[in-house]
């Protein structure tokens, strides 16, 4: 059997699945497994440093995730090829250039006022520790913002448990889907509409919007995608387009891919307590196999 924690507080479960029904583990984490029992497997977190910077190294049967703990989010996130679907680089905080650098992260949850940059890797307005063997406790150092990260054979789910009751945030997803940018490669769909490749850049009246219970990324040339549920649905504006890191715009040869939940403009909307889930679907499949898979997770991982 395999074994995992999720959630948070007093709704926290054990969940036990067989072995046979997971993905293909490596032989060192079965023979871990073996060693403890009813482990969980394919979930380890250790402690790192990454760009100079303490981090947390998850390392799950699909991808290793590199989170900033100081800021309070993902850094980077490689799947099991080693391609890197963020890209978190220091950089100037300037537009459009940190495009390719500082401006790359998952979640970003709080734009403007005193906690600016809590949950963007590079900040340092975060506290983050180790609670279990599989999740990740981050508080900001206001003490006004909380959320936990538990992680699965299948992902990463957020919980938002505290927030600044004057302050709205949201859930960004900045980076490269596929280790790249290249929008005419690459590929998204949602909830409302399916599988586009249109390339909305930033800014303009293409940006992709609507109010979305999920979203998917990828490129072409790669058979897996990055998939994002909002595990709490809402009625908000959320949004997608291409962010290029010269004046060249979605022709320039870096920059990241900007969704946002609970995001229109550079505004954010949320303001209630959120879950989230983050995971790639391996062998993607058609639009519609996409889909369902998506809603199967979904279900999983709601309360």
């Amino acid at each position: 059997m395999q074994c995992y924690e999720w959630g948070a507080g007093n709704r926290k479960k054990q969940i036990c699945e067989p072995i046979m029904n997971s993905l293909v583990f490596s032989f060192t984490l079965c023979f871990t497994l073996v060693l403890n029992g009813c482990a969980l497997l394919g979930q380890q977190i250790t402690e790192t440093i990454y760009m100079g910077r303490p981090h947390f190294r998850i390392e799950t049967a699909a991808a290793v995730f590199l989170f900033d703990r100081a800021g309070g989010g993902f850094s980077s996130i490689r799947d099991s090829d080693g391609l890197e679907w963020i890209g978190f680089k220091s950089g100037n905080g300037q537009v459009p250039g940190s495009a390719a650098a500082d401006f790359r992260g998952l979640p970003n949850l709080v734009f403007r006022g005193q906690d600016n940059g809590c949950g963007h890797p590079g900040f340092d307005l975060c506290v983050s520790e180790k609670t279990a063997s599989n999740q990740i406790l981050t508080r900001s150092r206001s003490g006004l913002w909380e959320w936990y990260w538990t992680f699965t054979r299948d992902g990463a789910i957020l919980e938002v448990t505290a927030t600044d009751s004057a302050r709205n945030y949201w859930f960004l997803y900045e980076g490269t889907p596929g280790g790249t940018f290249a929008p005419g490669k690459q590929f998204w769909g949602n909830s409302m509409d399916g599988y586009r490749t249109d390339a909305p850049p930033i800014g303009s009246g293409e940006t992709g919007h609507g109010n979305w219970d999920w979203a998917y990324f990828g490129l072409q040339d790669v058979n897996r995608c990055l998939a994002v549920i909002q595990l709490t649905p809402d009625e908000l504006d959320d949004s997608f387009s291409y962010m290029g890191s010269s004046p060249e715009g979605i022709s320039s040869p870096e920059g990241m891919v900007v969704f946002g939940l609970g995001r229109v403009g550079a505004e954010p909307l949320m303001s209630r307590l959120n879950r989230f889930f983050v995971g790639f679907l391996e062998q993607c499949g058609s639009p519609e196999e996409i889909a369902s898979r998506i809603k199967k997770l979904a279900l999983q991982y709601s309360y």
